[in-house]
């Protein structure tokens, strides 16, 4: 579940991880991003590894959300 006691610096980058999942992968909407990040566990991984995940690309992360999703069969708009 969604960690409602981040700080402003993690919820800034979770922002943009929702918007770059949004546009890859749900045709830009950005509440079935939320969703399904939140559901599939992907927004807890990447809240509790911030100190690494932050730091990597758009293109790397977009790759490791593609492939989490194939090898977990998270269904997507795209």
């Amino acid at each position: 579940m969604a960690n409602s006691n981040i700080s402003f610096e993690i919820m800034e980058y979770m922002v943009w991880l929702i918007e770059i999942v949004a546009d890859e992968f749900f045709e830009k909407n950005k509440n079935a991003a939320y969703s399904t990040l939140v559901e599939c566990g992907l927004w807890d991984i990447y809240v509790d590894n911030y100190d690494t995940t932050h730091s990597l690309g758009k293109e790397f992360i977009i790759n490791e959300i593609h492939e989490y999703f194939l090898e977990h069969e998270v269904i997507t708009l795209c």
